[in-house]
């Protein structure tokens, strides 16, 4: 049983591991989830594309969801409910005209249509091709952004972004920050679907790619240490609730680097390649059969960590030395002009 030492004596406990313990690779039970049969299903930011890109490469099944990147629990929920034959707030939310084309506001704002009903018939294309991926999974891994939203005050629905210039000023959105209790609202939601409605597995992660930009008063790094600590918290209460989720620590493994500048390119936010593919290979480490792992991920760019020391003994004090002979002099005269003062009249 771990022990854990102090001055006032030990303790016996089920779980201990101090700071100065900590080892390159982030400590977690292996759960075999991946089989060379198991098709994967990816939806949210950054990791949920990198994973889906690394996947082919290790024959993995599956894909992240054709409709792009989904940045919060709410837009990640909405799309499966929808998926589920739910979200009927989509309906009534119009779609937008945005000078030389149409947009899906639940959608990549860069992709445009030349008309309505051209883009009808591509969502709906889209929306097939999605259900087929998530439905036929084995596997779904949601991935969290942040929790800068912008909702519709009509629909209450949450858009995919800040709404398309074109339309922003008539459209006038709501922004919003999602708590703590809306995002664990989120995934419960998200758990049901997942769960109850494919039958699949759930992974869950954070990006710890740092947010653009704020659309607060805030210093963006005030902002984004916000974003993800409310993110992290949701997600840790949620796990904490179902035994049945899994959770990836890619986002522990780049804020709590010895130096977090080895994981990022020049621009500071994005991951390097090589840091997604080391990345990619601890999840697929703790979660998949070992012919779909990768090998040969070279690690040595990684800052070695620093070991946390025992603070050092207090060297002993000697006798204080006499101050020296100008010093002790200057002292002298200046008591005896002080005496001099006190004895003078007022």
């Amino acid at each position: 049983m771990p022990i854990l030492k102090s001055r006032l004596g030990d303790w016996e406990l089920d779980h201990v591991q101090a700071w100065s313990d900590r080892t390159l690779v982030i400590s977690a039970d292996p759960v075999r989830l991946i089989e060379p049969t198991t098709k994967v299903a990816t939806i949210g930011s950054c990791f949920a594309s990198e994973l889906a890109k690394m996947m082919d490469a290790v024959g993995i099944r599956g894909a992240m969801h054709p409709g792009g990147l989904f940045y919060s629990t709410a837009t990640i929920r909405q799309e499966l409910e929808r998926i589920a034959g739910g979200w009927p707030e989509r309906a009534s939310e119009p779609i937008w005209d945005v000078g030389g084309g149409w947009v899906d506001p639940f959608r990549d704002y860069a992709v445009r249509q030349p008309d309505e009903p051209t883009l009808l018939a591509a969502r709906a294309e889209a929306d097939a091709a999605a259900d087929t991926l998530f439905r036929g999974a084995g596997v779904v891994v949601v991935t969290l952004g942040l929790i800068e939203t912008w909702r519709s005050r009509t629909s209450g629905a949450t858009y995919r972004q800040i709404p398309h210039p074109a339309v922003f000023g008539d459209l006038r959105p709501e922004f919003h920050r999602l708590t703590v209790a809306e995002m664990v609202d989120d995934l419960e939601r998200i758990h049901r679907v997942v769960r109850e409605v494919l039958g699949a597995e759930l992974a869950v992660t954070t990006s710890p790619v740092p947010l653009h930009s704020t659309f607060t008063a805030l210093d963006v790094r005030v902002a984004n240490v916000e974003s993800k600590s409310r993110i992290r918290a949701a997600v840790s209460e949620f796990v904490d609730r179902h035994p049945d989720v899994h959770y990836f620590h890619s986002y522990e493994m780049v804020v709590t680097a010895e130096r977090q500048s080895d994981y990022f390119r020049e621009d500071g936010r994005h991951v390097e390649e090589r840091a997604v593919r080391y990345i990619v290979s601890e999840f697929l480490r703790l979660f998949a059969a070992p012919e779909l792992m990768l090998h040969d991920v070279d690690s040595s760019w990684l800052t070695p960590l620093a070991k946390t020391e025992a603070a050092p003994a207090p060297r002993a004090r000697g006798p204080k030395p006499k101050p020296s002979l100008p010093r002790r002099v200057v002292r002298r005269v200046y008591r005896g002009a002080n005496a001099m003062l006190r004895r003078s009249p007022a």
